[in-house]
C-alpha cells in the first residue's frame, strides 16, 4: 500500500475516491460506511461502492477481517427492512421499488460471489460467505408469497421474474464455490478450516441453506436437491469433528427445518387433495429429504436430543392418519403419501430400532464399547423417551400413535436377543406406562374398532414377555408395578387391559411365582366387599378368578388347606373363585361343600335367634359361596330373605344398591320392613341405580304394601328415565289391583290422570305399529325436542288433556287429507286456550270465506298436486322416514277407496 494517506471524512467523500480508495486503510473505510449507512446516505451506493470496486484494492483477508464482517451484518439488517416493507405495501410502485433495490443488491453479490470464486485457489474467506443464503433466503420468500397476488400487475411481475432469475443464478454460483461439481481439482470450500469461528460460519452457512431450500421446494424441485446435496456433502466432511467437539446443535436445527418443510409440503398437498403431475413431483422429492434426514440423524448420533424426535413423530402421525379411509383423501394421493413419506418415515423409525449394527459388532469381535454401538444405543433411548413423552391432542393422532408403537415393537421382537435394546422399550422408559395413559382417552377408538385392542394386546403382550426374558429385577418390578396400577384405577380398557396382560404375563412364569401373585391379589381383594360395585373391585375380581383359572390342581389345593372356608375371613375369596372344577380331589370338595353346609345351617339358626346387620351380610356372602354346591331349600331362603331386621340401618349402607340387586333377581317375596323403611328424604339423595331397585322391587312387593311415601317422590325425580319407569310400575300394579297404588291414585287425581293419557298414547302406539301398511318395517320414534317448558294442567282437566294432546299432534302432523276430518279437529282444538294462533286464523277465514264445492275441489287438486311433486322427490330421494311413508301409505290408500266407492 501506498504511503500516502487520504482523509475520508464521510460516505460521500469515499464514493468519490475511486482509485485513491487503496491509500485508505480498511478500518477508516467502515468506519466510515457504517457512518453513512446510520445517516442513510446512499445505502445502495455504498454496498456497490465497496463489493465490486474498493475490495479489489486490498488483501482479500485483512478486507474481510476489517470491513466485510463489520458491513455485512449490517446488509442483513437492511434486507430484513425490505422484507418488512413487502410484506406491509400494498401498493405496486413501492414494490417495484423496493424490488429494484434487491435487483441492485443482487448484482452486488454476483460480483461479490466472483470474486470470492477467483480468491478460492489461494485463501477461503469464509466471513463472507453467509450473506448470500440470507439474500437468498429473503428473496425467495418475497416472490413466493407474493407472487400470485401480484400476478395482475404486470411490472411487478416482470421484475419478480428477474429477481428469481438471479437469485438463481447466484445460488447455483453459491452452491458451485462451496461443493465444486465432478472435473475440478479443487475440494470443498471449508476443507481447510482450522478455529472454532471458521466452524461458525460453517453452521451458518448450512443452517440458511436449509431455510432456502425449504423456500425453492415449491418452486424449484431439481434446485431444491441441489442444495441439500451440498448441506449432506458439508455435514458429512465435518460431522466428526462436530461430534468429538460437541457441536450439533446446528445440524440437529437443520433436521427441524427439513420435518418443517416436509410437514408443509404434506399440509398443503392434503388440502388440495389432487392426484396430479405436481403432487407427485412434490412427493418424490420430499422421499429424497426423507433421506437427506436419514443421513443426518445417523451423523448425528449420539447428540440426538427427545425435542429433535418430537416433530418428527408429529408429521409421522399425521401422515398416518391421512392413510385411514376414513381421511377424505383421494385413493391415488393415499398411495402416494403411502409410498413416498410413509415408507420413507417408518425408515427413519426403523433405524434407530434395528440391531443389524449389533450383530456385526458381535460378529467381528469388537468391544461392546464400540463409539458406532455405544451411538446407535443412545439413539434408541432418545426415541423410546419420545414415544413415551408424545403428546397425541386428536383421536386420530392417537390411532396413528398405536400404530407407530405396535410397528416399533415388532421390531424389538424381531430382535430380541439384544438385551440392551429390549431393555430401552420394555422397562427404561416404561413404554406400557405411557400406553395407558392413551388408553384413557381411547374409549370410542376401541370401541369401534375392536381390532384394534387385539392388536394392541398382542404387540404389548410381547413387550411384557421380552421384558421378564431379561432376567432382570429392575425389570420384572417396573412391569409388576405397571400391570397392578392398571388393574387398581376405575377406567375400562385400561383395566380390561391390565387383566388381559396378567393372564400372559403369569403363564410365562414359573407355578411359583403364580401362586405368590394369586396370593398378593387375594390380599387386596380382601380389602372389599363382596357387595361393592366399584369398578376397581370389579377388575380385581375378575383378576382373580382369572389366575384361579391358570392355577395347578396341587396349588389349588394347598389353597382350599391354607385359606379353608370354615374361616368366614376367607369368603371373599372363595364367594369370587367358585365353583370349584373337578381337578380338585372328592375328599377337599366333599369338606368344602360340608364346610358351607354347616355354616350356612348354622348361620340362619343363629339370625333368626339375635338378627343383625353383620350377620345378615355373613349369610349373603355364604349363599354366593354354596349357590353352586347343592341346591338349597326354599325355606333357607325365605328365612335368610326375611329376616326381621333394621332396614333402615341396611338401606344407608353403601352396599345397598348390590344388596337390592340381589333380592330383585331373587324368587322370593320381598320383606315389608324394606319397603316400610324408606322414606321420601332418603330416596330424594340416592343414586339412580337405587331408585330403579326400588321400582322393580315395588312390583314384587305384598300388595298390602304402602307406595305413596316413596312412588311419590320417584314421580317427581329429575332424571325422565326414573320418573317413566315409576309411571310404567304405577300402570302394571293398577292392572294387578295392587291396593297401595289404588289408594294412592285416589289421593292424587293428577298421578291418575296423567297414567290414563300415558295408557292412551301407548294403545295408540301400538295400533299405529300394528297397521297394514307396516307389517314388515320396523317404526322409528322421532323425538321432538322443544325449549318451551309444558303446560301445566290442573288435575281435573283430564279431557282438556286429551284435547291439547291431539292439538299438540296435529301441530307436528298436519292431514290434509281429509277436509271433514280436518274441520272437526279444527272446532274440538278451539275449546282450549293452548290450541295454536295459525289454526284459529285457519278457520276464521273459513267461516268468512265460504267455499263452494267446485272451488274447494279445485283448489285441494292444485295444492296436491303441486306436494305430489315435491312428495315424488322425497320418496326418491328416500329422505323420508319409516313413519312418514306409513302416513303416506295410508293417505293413498284412503283416497283409492274414496274414488272406487
Amino acid at each position: 500500500m501506498s504511503e500516502t494517506k487520504v482523509n475520508v471524512a464521510s460516505a460521500t467523500d469515499l464514493l468519490l475516491l475511486g482509485e485513491s480508495a487503496k491509500d485508505v486503510p480498511p478500518k477508516e473505510i467502515a468506519r466510515a460506511v457504517l457512518k453513512g449507512l446510520c445517516h442513510q446516505e446512499s445505502d445502495i451506493g455504498l454496498y456497490e461502492c465497496l463489493f465490486t470496486s474498493i475490495i479489489h484494492h486490498f488483501e482479500p483477508k485483512e478486507f474481510e477481517a476489517d470491513v466485510s464482517c463489520i458491513v455485512l451484518p449490517q446488509l442483513v439488517v437492511f434486507l430484513e427492512k425490505i422484507q418488512k416493507e413487502l410484506q406491509t405495501n400494498a401498493l405496486s410502485y413501492f414494490f417495484v421499488e423496493n424490488l429494484t433495490i434487491l435487483l441492485r443488491l443482487a448484482d452486488v453479490l454476483q460480483k461479490l460471489i466472483e470474486y470470492l470464486v477467483k480468491q478460492a485457489e489461494r485463501c477461503q474467506l469464509y466471513h463472507s460467505l453467509a450473506i448470500f443464503p440470507e439474500y437468498l433466503l429473503r428473496c425467495y420468500t418475497i416472490v413466493r408469497q407474493n407472487y400470485i397476488a401480484m400476478a395482475k400487475e404486470s411490472n411487478v411481475l416482470e421484475a419478480m421474474k428477474t429477481l428469481y432469475a438471479i437469485c438463481k443464478k447466484i445460488l447455483m454460483a453459491f452452491l458451485d464455490l462451496l461443493c465444486p461439481r465432478d472435473g475440478t481439482t479443487r475440494g470443498s470450500y471449508f476443507l481447510l478450516m482450522d478455529n472454532e469461528e471458521e466452524y461458525e460460519c460453517l453452521e451458518k452457512v448450512c443452517t440458511l441453506l436449509a431455510s432456502v431450500g425449504n423456500e425453492i421446494s415449491p418452486i424449484d424441485s431439481l434446485l431444491a436437491s441441489d442444495v441439500w446435496k451440498a448441506i449432506v456433502k458439508l455435514s458429512t466432511e465435518h460431522a466428526e469433528h462436530c461430534v468429538t467437539s460437541n457441536r450439533t446443535s446446528w445440524l440437529s436445527q437443520i433436521i427441524l427445518t427439513l420435518n418443517s418443510g416436509i410437514d408443509t409440503t404434506f399440509n398443503e398437498i392434503r388440502i388440495k387433495n389432487e392426484a396430479s403431475k405436481q403432487a407427485t413431483i412434490s412427493l418424490k422429492l420430499n422421499a429424497f429429504f426423507l433421506r437427506v434426514m436419514l443421513k443426518l440423524l445417523w451423523l448425528l448420533k449420539p447428540h440426538t436430543t427427545p425435542e429433535l424426535f418430537h416433530p418428527i413423530v408429529a408429521t409421522l402421525l399425521q401422515i398416518k392418519a391421512s392413510m385411514r379411509p376414513n381421511s377424505g383423501l383421494c385413493s391415488e394421493l393415499v398411495a402416494g403419501i403411502d409410498q413416498y413419506l410413509h415408507i420413507g418415515y417408518m425408515a427413519i423409525v426403523e433405524s434407530s430400532i434395528r440391531s443389524e449394527s449389533f450383530a456385526k459388532v458381535r460378529r467381528f469381535g469388537l468391544n461392546e464399547t464400540d463409539g458406532f454401538m455405544i451411538r446407535n444405543l443412545y439413539n434408541l433411548v432418545l426415541l423410546s423417551q419420545e414415544f413415551c413423552q408424545h403428546e397425541c391432542k386428536t383421536t386420530e393422532e392417537i390411532h396413528s400413535f398405536y400404530t407407530l408403537l405396535m410397528h416399533v415393537i415388532g421390531q424389538v421382537v424381531s430382535n430380541a436377543n439384544d438385551s440392551n435394546l429390549v431393555a430401552f422399550y420394555c422397562y427404561r422408559p416404561n413404554l406400557l406406562a405411557y400406553v395407558c395413559t392413551l388408553l384413557k382417552r381411547s374409549d370410542s377408538l376401541l370401541l369401534h374398532n375392536t381390532p384394534l385392542y387385539k392388536q394392541l394386546l398382542t404387540h404389548c403382550s410381547g413387550l411384557i414377555l421380552m421384558g421378564a426374558r431379561l432376567r432382570n429385577r429392575e425389570a420384572q418390578k417396573t412391569i409388576e408395578e405397571t400391570l397392578v396400577r392398571m388393574v387398581l384405577q376405575e377406567h375400562y380398557h385400561t383395566a380390561l387391559l391390565g387383566i388381559d396382560l396378567w393372564s400372559v404375563f403369569v403363564r410365562y412364569h414359573s407355578t411359583q411365582l403364580l401362586f405368590g401373585y394369586f396370593v398378593f391379589w387375594k390380599k387386596i381383594h380382601d380389602h372389599y366387599s363382596l357387595f361393592r360395585t366399584r369398578p376397581q373391585q370389579v377388575y380385581v375380581a375378575q383378576l382373580l378368578r382369572n389366575l384361579w383359572v391358570f392355577l395347578p390342581a396341587t396349588q389349588k389345593g394347598k389353597l382350599l388347606d391354607t385359606y379353608p372356608v370354615s374361616d368366614k375371613a376367607n369368603d371373599r375369596l372363595w364367594a369370587t373363585t367358585v365353583p370349584l372344577s373337578g381337578e380338585i380331589d372328592e375328599v377337599r370338595r366333599k369338606l368344602f361343600v360340608a364346610s358351607v353346609e354347616k355354616r350356612l345351617q348354622n348361620g340362619t339358626n343363629l339370625l333368626q335367634q339375635r338378627p343383625t346387620v353383620e350377620g345378615f351380610y355373613e349369610m349373603l356372602g355364604l349363599l354366593l359361596i354354596g349357590h353352586n354346591t347343592r341346591r338349597l331349600c326354599k325355606e333357607t331362603l325365605n328365612q335368610v330373605w326375611n329376616t326381621p331386621l333394621d332396614w333402615h340401618e341396611i338401606w344407608n349402607t353403601p352396599t345397598a344398591g348390590t344388596l337390592l340387586h340381589c333380592l330383585e333377581k331373587s324368587t322370593e317375596k320381598i320383606p315389608d320392613g324394606m319397603l316400610h323403611s324408606i322414606n321420601s328424604f332418603a330416596l330424594s339423595d340416592s343414586s339412580a341405580f337405587l331408585k330403579c331397585m326400588i321400582v322393580k322391587l315395588v312390583e314384587k312387593a305384598n300388595s298390602a304394601v304402602g307406595v305413596s311415601s316413596f312412588v311419590e317422590p320417584l314421580l317427581m325425580d329429575d332424571c325422565l328415565f326414573i320418573v317413566a319407569l315409576a309411571y310404567t310400575m304405577i300402570g302394571k300394579l293398577n292392572e294387578k289391583q295392587h291396593s297401595g297404588v289404588q289408594q294412592l291414585l285416589v289421593k292424587s287425581p293428577h298421578i291418575k290422570s296423567q297414567l290414563a293419557i300415558l295408557q292412551q298414547n301407548k294403545h295408540q302406539s301400538k295400533k299405529l305399529q300394528s297397521g297394514p301398511w307396516n307389517e314388515s318395517i320396523p317404526l322409528s320414534v322421532s323425538h321432538h325436542c322443544r325449549s318451551s317448558p309444558v303446560p301445566v294442567v290442573a288435575p281435573e282437566s283430564c279431557g282438556d288433556m286429551t284435547m291439547v294432546i291431539n292439538s299438540k299432534i296435529d301441530e307436528l302432523f298436519p292431514d290434509d287429507d281429509d277436509e271433514d276430518d280436518s274441520m272437526n279437529e279444527l272446532d274440538i282444538g278451539l275449546l282450549t286456550d293452548t290450541v295454536s294462533e295459525a289454526k284459529k286464523r285457519k278457520v276464521e277465514e273459513i267461516e268468512q270465506h265460504p267455499e263452494s264445492p267446485n272451488e274447494a275441489i279445485t283448489r285441494c287438486l292444485c295444492e296436491l298436486e303441486g306436494q305430489g311433486k315435491l312428495l315424488e322427490k322425497l320418496v326418491q330421494s328416500r329422505e323420508l322416514k319409516v313413519t312418514q311413508r306409513g302416513r303416506l301409505q295410508s293417505i293413498i290408500s284412503t283416497l283409492a277407496k274414496a274414488l272406487d266407492s
